[in-house]
């Protein structure tokens, strides 16, 4: 059993990621990890980005199981 994490670059690189990669992909990709390191301003943007993205897939989910 390994432990992942990965490094992070500039918000900039970050931004950019999430453009081409698109939300699904993004969020699936630094989702996976158990530790992420580098700029902070990037790992907030990360954690942000992950959580609104989970949250609002529940909060979904639970709104289609009432019908």
């Amino acid at each position: 059993m390994g432990f992942n994490r990965c490094y992070v670059s500039n918000i900039l690189q970050i931004h950019k990621e999430l453009d081409e990669l698109g939300l699904k992909k993004f969020v699936e990709r630094y989702h996976k990890y158990d530790a992420i390191t580098g700029d902070s301003e990037s790992i907030s943007f990360i954690t942000s980005i992950v959580s609104k993205y989970y949250r609002d897939t529940s909060n979904k989910k639970s709104v289609e199981e009432k019908f």
